[in-house]
């Protein structure tokens, strides 16, 4: 049988505690694991802070399902959404995608925010159900990531992209760009403004997903020891 990767390798292995949101819930996490996706978590337990003499953190302005999503994906390297197949399943499983990325951006989780790329560019296909996010979408990923971050090009992209030019001429759309963060205003702009530039240039989405990866710091990949 074949050796088991790194990350699998749990025995003997300290568990971290996290404890999450304003109801402080409680999630064990084995230590290897999050050394070898985090750099973040792996300078909190291996430092002289007081996380890695008590092995445990608190995480009192995380979102508490999308930390446990962050764990799932540790441990299966799957992430666990829902099914997009009607218009209310979109809007939740972009939130949840959001909420997750946000997880994956304060911690430089980089493989975790790739795997989100890529489930995004999987939205496209059938039976899934794609439309452009709701503004709640774009007001939660500015709020809640830094300006670099794939998910805030791929979200202005959906709407680029994917509503009728019409749309910034409908009552009310005015407004709504009012209301959203003013970067995302800005960056709508601008990527609008280079769709009626060059407009042969292709949808972001019909690129590989890979395009939108981010690369992870220099070591960040190798197997904790």
């Amino acid at each position: 049988m074949a050796q088991a990767p790194v990350h699998l390798e749990l025995e003997g292995v300290p568990v971290v505690k996290f404890l999450v949101g304003p109801d402080m819930a409680v999630f064990h996490v084995h230590q290897n694991l999050l050394y070898d996706a985090s750099p973040v978590f792996k300078a909190a337990f291996s430092g002289d802070f007081r996380e890695a003499s008590e092995l445990s953190m608190p995480l009192p302005d995380d979102d508490k399902n999308s930390v446990q999503r962050m764990i799932q994906w540790l441990y299966t390297k799957k992430i666990e959404l829902t099914v997009p197949v009607s218009a209310k399943t979109s809007e939740e499983c972009y939130m949840q995608m959001a909420k997750l990325n946000t997880i994956a951006d304060k911690y430089d989780i980089c493989q975790l925010k790739n795997h989100i790329v890529d489930e995004l560019f999987d939205l496209k296909k059938p039976p899934r159900y794609f439309q452009p996010p709701q503004l709640a979408i774009a007001v939660y990923v500015y709020n809640n990531t830094t300006g670099g971050s794939s998910f805030r090009k791929l979200l202005v992209a959906w709407y680029v992209y994917h509503i009728d030019l019409k749309w910034y001429d409908l009552e009310g759309t005015q407004d709504m760009l009012v209301e959203a963060p003013q970067d995302f205003a800005i960056d709508l702009a601008r990527a609008l403004g280079a769709r009626l530039k060059y407009p042969d240039r292709s949808s972001p989405f019909t690129l590989p997903s890979s395009v939108y990866h981010e690369t992870p710091p220099k070591n960040a990949d190798e197997g904790h020891t």
